[in-house]
């Protein structure tokens, strides 16, 4: 039986502070836990950590530079922007023959695009996906995939995703695909459990059975980067739902570790193949990682900029949708309520990740602790198992009013158990699962 997932996040105790923060790649975000570092042991590492080539400051020219760049933003509303570069360069032979070479794959492409707002004073992160083939203007450089801003340098980027949020982008960081799978191995892997079989031949995507899976590096990067998978309507829009339930069932990895953790194995994995801005220190990791630690996985939200898909001149593109896409950059800026905007993009399930479920024992004997465990390592958002009350039917997925599509996403990993609309039960939850005795499902 799995074990029953924490009630506790890590606490600030001096011993139990977890401190690391680096940046999953080609997937892009920021996996918080670690250990305690004296103020040497930080100043060592310091010089090991790769800088950027994005200008700050006095350097700054008219192409576009880090001009927010703000060392001390962890303590209020912070934006980082978060890269998952394709350029081979670097590669060693062996991881060439993987991924191609600089002759064979040219130039860099932003493979993964992801701004991370954290905002202290509010208590929240947001992690907001922007669609790779979005068609935006690219300043000096004229109209084009966002993804191709890139090309041109981590400067003109910066200001692209500046012009097209109205955020100011206060970091910067940018990993290779490398830096990506080394980062996982030293978690350990993450747990991920998924409601179909999953095959990408291009990829290396090879998940032949419903289930639940230990994806380490290669497999990983394989999981976040697949879009040629059978069934998806809109390739690009299904690969964010993937990186977004990994980071989720990544973040529930981060927060149940026990273990103390050495910051020099990140920073030796992530020298040579993580890149950020100069402003950014290990002071301000520790601090972003205390806060990220204290959050937890509810006060993470996911968005992606609304968006559809497009022909022009016979090339794909997808376009923002409006008003929504203006409506949610505009709440983001402003540190408003979200709302359900940009949680679900055209032709695609929900992400787990967007979806927070109770779990409710009816006398289970222990099934409802393994049914929380297996939906967070699903990539949803599962609070503390509490007792179910009497005249509740069992073994059932209860939803209310205005949450018909998040309990099918639901019931497509818990196929044995049955949907009923419930408003007198679900009131203030998306979707509440009642686990009896006699709950029975494979792999649970």
């Amino acid at each position: 039986m799995a074990t029953p997932p924490s009630k506790n996040t890590p606490s600030g105790h001096p011993r139990a502070r977890k401190l690391f923060l680096v940046v999953a790649g080609v997937l892009s975000v920021l996996i918080a836990a670690g250990s305690g570092l004296s103020i040497t042991t930080i100043k060592h590492l310091e010089t090991d950590f790769g800088h950027s080539k994005v200008s700050t400051g006095s350097t700054c020219d008219t192409t576009g530079c880090l001009k927010h760049v703000d060392s001390a933003c962890v303590q209020k509303r912070c934006n980082f922007l978060i890269l998952g570069s394709d350029t081979r360069a670097g590669l060693t032979k062996q991881q060439q023959s993987s991924f191609g070479n600089s002759q064979t794959v040219q130039g860099q492409r932003a493979d993964t695009i992801i701004v991370v707002q954290v905002d202290a004073a509010k208590g929240r992160t947001v992690v907001l996906s922007i669609p790779r083939d979005l068609r935006v203007n690219i300043p000096g450089h004229g109209t084009n995939k966002i993804n191709t801003a890139f090309g041109y340098g981590a400067d003109v980027m910066v200001q692209t995703v500046e012009h097209l949020t109205g955020l100011k982008i206060n970091h910067y960081v940018e990993v290779n695909f490398i830096g990506f799978q080394s980062l996982v191995n030293i978690l350990g892997g993450v747990p991920i459990c998924i409601d179909k079989p999953l095959i990408d031949v291009l990829a290396g995507l090879r998940l032949t059975h419903p289930g639940c899976y230990n994806m380490y590096g290669r497999l990983a990067l394989a999981f976040v980067r697949a879009r040629h998978i059978q069934g998806d309507i809109i390739p690009d829009f299904s690969r964010i739902s993937r990186q977004q339930q990994f980071i989720q069932a990544l973040i529930h990895k981060v927060l149940s570790v026990r273990a103390v953790f050495q910051l020099p194995k990140f920073i030796d994995a992530a020298k040579n193949n993580l890149i950020h801005d100069d402003h950014l220190d290990l002071y301000g990791l520790q601090d972003l990682t205390i806060k990220l630690a204290t959050l937890g996985q509810q006060n993470v939200f996911f968005r992606v900029v609304p968006a559809q898909p497009i022909t022009i001149n016979g090339e794909d593109f997808v376009q923002l949708v409006q008003p929504d896409a203006s409506t949610l950059l505009e709440r983001i800026r402003d540190g408003k309520a979200l709302g359900n905007v940009g949680v679900e993009a055209p032709g695609t399930p929900i992400s787990p990740a967007d979806i927070t479920v109770h779990v409710l024992d009816a006398g289970s004997g222990g099934k409802a602790d393994a049914v929380a465990s297996y939906l967070q390592r699903a990539g949803f958002v599962v609070t503390s198992v509490q007792p179910a009350t009497g005249g509740l039917p069992v073994d059932t997925i209860l939803w209310g009013h205005g949450f018909g599509k998040q309990p099918k996403v639901v019931a497509s990993y818990l196929s044995s158990l049955r949907l009923v609309e419930d408003d007198q039960h679900t009131v203030g939850a998306q979707v509440t699962v009642v686990i009896g005795p006699g709950f029975s499902q494979a792999g649970v």
